[in-house]
């Protein structure tokens, strides 16, 4: 059996694992996947890391087929996901439905974490430049643990070591040991477009997975996932 690599943003991660073994079964091949932040990935990629197919968000895939190293024509959107509060499913989840709400149960909260912005996390990112607008920043920063990717903000929250987490929402809903507080309000919120698109040199194998995640079995398992559908690209 041969074995293909896929470069993946730790978001899509808990998506994909129930549509893997299909494709596997269908095509014979095994995949083997790289989790991460979108800032990591990209650069294993531009420094040459073996890969097929790379699933991260639109930007990302725009600024490499702008370079050459992807066709734009090959991107597929797989869908859109907001920043969301984790806390363990043990904990009252706080109001953050509000700009107001959401600043008073973070300076309320023991400990806090997100991804780091220097590890190129999307989420981490936004909630970096939210906590700015909020006003909060110093406050915050004794209590703040900063993860290497939405994975591990997650794992920290659901074994308490924070109380609470922000990430994104698919990542939040993935786990069984946290729950999802809410998504930031609308004012504060930022949608990052996750998608997928095949390396050319990778031979058929890599359209061929693209294709089979476009299906539409696999839409409606990454909507059940928290991902909503984009403009039809």
């Amino acid at each position: 059996m041969m074995e293909f690599h896929v470069l993946c943003a730790g978001a899509v991660k808990a998506a994909l694992s129930g549509l893997i073994p299909g494709f596997e079964m269908r095509s014979g091949a095994a995949l083997d996947f790289t989790y991460g932040p979108v800032g990591t990935l990209r650069q294993k990629f531009v420094a040459q890391a073996q890969a097929g197919v790379l699933i991260l968000n639109r930007p990302t895939l725009e600024q490499l087929a702008a370079q050459g190293r992807i066709e734009h024509a090959g991107i597929r959107d797989i869908g859109h996901v907001g920043v969301g509060i984790a806390v363990s499913r043990h904990a009252t989840p706080p109001d953050v439905s509000s700009g107001a709400a959401l600043r008073h149960a973070l300076l309320q909260t023991p400990s806090l974490s997100y991804g780091d912005p220097a590890h190129g996390d999307s989420s981490g990112t936004h909630f970096s430049s939210v906590l700015e607008k909020l006003g909060i920043v110093d406050q915050l920063r004794a209590k703040t643990h900063l993860a290497g990717s939405g994975m591990e903000v997650v794992e920290l929250v659901g074994r308490g070591a924070v109380e609470l987490g922000a990430t994104q929402s698919s990542v939040i809903l993935a786990s069984d040991q946290v729950v999802l507080a809410g998504l930031l309000p609308p004012d504060l919120q930022c949608l990052t477009t996750y998608a997928m698109a095949p390396v050319p040199q990778a031979g058929p194998w890599a359209q061929a997975f693209v294709d089979y995640l476009c299906e539409p079995a696999a839409r409606v398992h990454f909507g059940k996932a928290g991902f909503m559908p984009t403009e039809g690209r």
